[in-house]
This record gives structure tokens, sequence and C-alpha cells, in this order.
């Protein structure tokens, strides 16, 4: 993990959320909040970085993007923005896009190491 600790920015309603923490100490917690920023950062959103975020909604409701090309998409950011100082952490992206009686939708999962880290619903 890189010598600099940051700043603990978990979401409230994140699972595993601790109230009383200030700074990320840990590996994999650090790599979960980073891959969680990009996730749900909109493209632009971020000064001085702005091809920084996924898009996810632009990806999945588009009408030109396949499971492949969102994975990949995906996968890029998590390499270019959040990997930086894990070298020799396996990342993996999987998108299974359902439709059911109910509604249709996307799985999002990622995986660190083969343990789901991140899963996303739309």
């Amino acid at each position: 993990m890189p010598q600099l600790r940051d700043i603990y920015s978990r979401d409230v309603d994140a699972p595993k959320y601790q109230a009383s923490r200030l700074e990320v100490d840990d590996e994999l917690d650090d790599l979960i909040i980073k891959i969680d920023n990009c996730l749900f950062t909109r493209r632009g959103e971020v000064l001085g970085a702005p091809d920084f975020g996924c898009n996810l909604d632009d990806l999945i409701f588009s009408l030109v993007n396949n499971e492949e090309v969102i994975r990949n998409k995906i996968g890029e950011q998590i390499v270019a923005y959040c990997l930086t100082g894990y070298d020799g952490l396996s990342v993996d992206v999987q998108v299974k896009f359902f439709a059911s009686a109910e509604r249709n939708g996307c799985f999002i999962d990622i995986f660190v190491e083969d343990k789901r880290v991140v899963g996303v619903l739309y």
C-alpha cells in the first residue's frame, strides 16, 4: 500500500461502514473505496482529471454497449485510476444483463483476488 493514507470516504449506507474511522489503513479497503468512487463518478466531475469516472448510467442504458464493452470500459478505469501502487492484485469485472417478468437490469460485480468486493444492481 502507498505510504500516504487516504481519508475514509465510504458512504454511510455502505456495508461495513465505520462511523468512527477517519483514515484508510487497509489495502483492500483503500482499493474498494477507489473503485466505488470511480464507478459512481461521471466523467468530467473531477477537476483536473477530465477522463476519470465510469459514467455507469450512460454505459448501461446506452443502446450500443454490450456486456463486454461495459466490462472493458470499467476495467480500463480501474486500471488507470484505482490500481496505482497495487501491483500484483488481480481485479476482474463481470457484467451481466438480465430480464425478468418484473424488470430488466444489469449486475456489475468486481472481484479482487477472486473475492467479490463490489456489487452493483441497475
